[in-house]
């Protein structure tokens, strides 16, 4: 493996943050401020619209894997789309917030497209110049610069908002994305696997997708974790609320405090030895699924009694820590899993998949603790994070993830000899 300074890391890292970076603030921010601006909760929801083109990428993915084999060929995407990201957030800046709202929702939706497929392109990028063995620490990098993405996106520009106004923070939000390009001339992205792709879309390449080895195993279980892990995730807030955490200390924690840990942990992640266990995918895996057992299972006997405050902020804690090593964990098998020649098919038909998964059960478990209550919920999900261990062990054994074969030769020290990025 390269040394842990390698500059395509580094770089992968600022182009994925600074792509991030304006989603988090259409998503988390904006509403934020336009709730200040006094527009009403039913057309503030709507900003949420902005989501749906990561939902849709697969569809025109294929239109960025053809002529693929060609040197250099996502980077001219990564700087096409940049370019026109980059100004159109800055044009955002002309339009009056207080008096424009749909034209301003409008735009945000398509930003969002044109950030989504910048988010097909970086990320196939990943997989074309990371090999399996540098994959860990890739990922280790990208959920690093995702944690710090949210902080500034959610935090800095707000700030900025309410010091210098929305011109300040739309032209300066441009202008970091359009400043991060020219880091583009220091990959070297060489030609790639010719394939079907070459010669036009190859729409079947959806459906060939799943016949891969160990892909329907991968996928569900894919699916299966986000359903667990989203709807915890999305029920922390009103758990807290109900709890009787007054508001500034819920920002706190699910804010600072969380995204701090995580982006620790995250760079714990890029680590000698974490890496050197991350070569062996499934157990990696399986790890990840028994501490989410663990972190689900701390917030039972938090929901229990009122009185353990240092029990909810450990349980905080060491659910954002689950996260972030299931993200790292997770963020690699997607590239494992991403054919040569069809890399931007393969990553936004997993992550569609991912996220899908994800809001099903968000939508859901709002309905199922008001059932059951939160001592109930916790307890379920928990199960269903022992069942995933249960599955892996047993019903998923052997060598069915693609470079999984690769671990015990680098564990006996061939390639890992990176720390931290």
């Amino acid at each position: 493996m390269r040394n842990r300074f390698d500059r395509r890391y580094l770089v992968l890292a600022l182009l994925f943050m600074v792509k991030t970076l304006p989603q988090i603030f259409f998503l988390m921010t904006v509403p934020v401020i336009l709730r200040l601006e006094g527009h009403p909760l039913e057309l503030i929801g709507l900003v949420q619209l902005a989501s749906v083109p990561y939902l849709l990428k697969f569809l025109w993915a294929p239109l960025l894997d053809r002529g693929g084999g060609n040197e250099n060929h996502y980077k001219k995407w990564v700087l096409g789309s940049g370019l026109i990201y980059g100004l159109l957030i800055m044009a955002m800046g002309v339009l009056d917030i207080e008096n424009q709202l749909t034209e301003l929702i409008s735009l945000v939706i398509v930003i969002s497209f044109i950030s989504s497929t910048q988010d097909i392109a970086i990320n196939a990028l990943y997989i074309r110049l990371l090999t399996y063995e540098e994959r860990g620490l890739g990922s280790s990098s990208k959920v690093f610069a995702l944690n710090l993405a949210t902080l500034l996106g959610s935090g800095l520009f707000l700030l900025l908002y309410n010091h210098a106004g929305w011109v300040a923070a739309s032209v300066s939000m441009g202008t970091v994305v359009l400043l991060a390009l020219p880091c583009l001339v220091f990959l070297k992205e060489p030609s790639g696997q010719k394939n079907e792709a070459d010669k036009g879309i190859q729409w079947t390449a959806f459906l060939s997708f799943f016949k891969g080895r160990g892909m329907i195993k991968w996928f569900s279980l894919m699916v299966l974790n986000s359903v667990s892990t989203a709807a915890i995730f999305f029920m922390i807030k009103p758990f807290l609320v109900d709890y009787g955490i007054d508001p500034d200390s819920i920002a706190f924690l699910v804010g600072f405090y969380g995204m701090t840990i995580a982006a620790l942990v995250a760079m714990a992640c890029s680590g000698k030895t974490f890496q050197r266990f991350l070569l062996h995918r499934r157990r990696a895996y399986i790890m990840c699924a028994a501490l989410h057992v663990a972190a689900v299972g701390l917030f039972i006997p938090v929901s229990l009694r009122h009185d353990l405050i240092w029990l909810l902020y450990v349980a905080v804690a060491f659910l954002n820590i689950t996260i972030t090593i299931s993200s790292v964990v997770s963020a690699a098998l997607i590239m494992d899993f991403s054919r040569k020649g069809f890399e931007g098919i393969d990553y936004s038909l997993q992550m569609t998949g991912l996220h899908l998964g994800g809001m099903s059960m968000a939508g859901f478990s709002g309905v199922i603790v008001a059932f059951t209550g939160y001592t109930a919920f916790f307890s379920a999900q928990g199960l269903v994070a022992a069942a995933m261990v249960l599955i892996s062990i047993t019903l998923f054994k052997g060598r069915w993830i693609p470079g999984d074969n690769l671990a015990p030769a680098e564990e006996a020290g061939v390639g890992v000899k990176q720390g931290s990025f």
